[in-house]
């Protein structure tokens, strides 16, 4: 009885951290968020037809459930492209999302696509790092983005709708 008792207390031992690890991985939440866009571009001309634009963007992040970690997050977004006849194919640019809990979570992105209003640009994000508890944060992002009349002549604005996938550590 006595040997029964002591593998039983050394298996309970063993198990318990095996079964806190097992409690404690990180699950992937996706959110489906549509943001909007306030920009201010600078514009190069390169030659006939072609321009380089540096901008500048800010934005709010919506989740189209009205909850979760990206709702209501403010994001603003360096980056440049080289625009021929209206469309590009090599946008890049760097950002940080300011959460409403204070965190950050900072990202970078590529994009393609058409600068006339109302055509689609396709986009992906990937995230670098954050602060707080999104420190060591993993995930991506993949937006559909859509150029807006604007609003006032040097400025751009635009929405995004796409999906953000992270795990927190």
């Amino acid at each position: 009885m006595n040997r029964f008792m002591w593998i039983l207390a050394v298996s309970f031992l063993v198990l318990i951290p095996l079964g806190m690890q097992a409690q404690a991985q990180p699950k992937e939440v996706t959110e489906a968020v549509t943001t909007t866009f306030y920009v201010t571009p600078k514009m190069l001309p390169l030659d006939e037809g072609r321009v380089r634009v540096n901008h500048e963007a800010i934005g709010i992040v919506l989740s189209d459930t009205g909850s979760g970690l990206f709702h209501q997050a403010t994001i603003r977004v360096l980056g440049g492209m080289t625009v021929e006849k209206g469309k590009y194919n090599d946008e890049r640019s760097w950002g940080v999302y300011n959460l409403q809990n204070g965190d950050k979570i900072f990202f970078t992105g590529t994009a393609a696509g058409d600068l006339k209003p109302g055509e689609e640009a396709k986009g992906v994000g990937t995230f670098t790092g954050g602060t707080g508890k999104c420190a060591g944060v993993q995930g991506s992002s993949t937006i559909s983005r859509y150029q807006l009349r604007p609003a006032l002549e040097g400025t751009a604005q635009s929405y995004s709708k796409g999906t953000v996938k992270y795990t927190l550590p």
